[in-house]
């Protein structure tokens, strides 16, 4: 039989698919991840399995129960608001580091990280977009991506690290929340502004402009909570996602921790 997933690599693809399916949420909230129905659908033995299943839940991407196994979790108001301060707090203190770098260093590790395909000011998420879902992805992913640029100005990576693991667990609230044109336009608006202010390592307006963002986006962290749980009942069960056979599985998008932040913008 062939296997989905080749032998040599078998932990390291296992944990980036199944991180993928936690992260968009194709396990039901609460739903027990069985080791061995896992295995015998990505075609490995239940190690891979069982270590990777271990790993997520040490960056709580998924629930332990001891001696019952494994469980998917249910979104939880106080924990993505609370994930939504974490992040706001360790951006502000990584910005407070920038009197102490170039202006160009400061600048650039926000305006550097747009991908090739992004266009400022011109967001279509409509039916003149040939792929609305995937160009919203890409808006997203950008702007976590911005977020752990911002981060590496303390020059601190297990902060960088917290912050890669709040967007992580906060993705789906995300992308549920930036669905809605003007919003993702407010937050691409607010990085052009940090950017600026960053490049004149004005510090204050900076964490204005953030704590601004922050202020905005709380007020309705309930509804899009709810929102996102009833979605996550809703969606494509995870093996619709299972890989190909000798396809590897997709990874979360995201550059390597020493490239994160570059200077000067393609």
């Amino acid at each position: 039989m062939t296997k989905c997933l080749d032998n040599t690599s078998d932990i390291g693809r296992v944990y980036a698919w199944l991180k993928t399916v936690t992260v968009d949420y194709r396990f039901r909230p609460g739903e027990q991840l069985m080791v061995g129905e896992l295995a015998e659908h990505l075609r490995v033995s239940s190690t891979p399995v069982r270590e990777a299943l271990i790993r997520l839940q040490a960056e709580a991407l998924l629930d332990i129960v001891p001696r019952r196994g494994f469980y998917a979790k249910t979104l939880n108001l106080k924990e993505m608001t609370d994930l939504f301060q974490f992040r706001f707090l360790i951006l502000k203190s990584s910005i407070e580091q920038v009197t102490h770098l170039p202006n160009c260093a400061a600048g650039g590790a926000v305006r550097s990280l747009a991908p090739g395909e992004y266009k400022r000011g011109n967001v279509a998420l409509g039916a003149d977009t040939a792929g609305p879902f995937d160009r919203l992805i890409d808006h997203v992913r950008y702007i976590e991506r911005v977020s752990e640029s911002v981060a590496a100005l303390s020059d601190n990576n297990d902060l960088v690290r917290a912050v890669v693991n709040a967007n992580e667990r906060t993705h789906y609230v995300h992308m549920i929340d930036l669905e809605v044109a003007e919003r993702l336009n407010n937050a691409l608006s607010m990085f052009d502004q940090l950017s600026e202010a960053l490049q004149r390592k004005d510090v204050a307006r900076a964490i204005i402009t953030l704590k601004s963002h922050f202020d905005d986006q709380i007020p309705r962290m309930a509804d899009l909570v709810k929102e996102g749980i009833s979605r996550a009942y809703a969606s494509p069960r995870w093996k619709s996602a299972l890989p190909q056979p000798d396809v590897p599985p997709p990874a979360l998008i995201r550059p390597p921790m020493a490239s994160r932040v570059t200077s000067g913008r393609n």
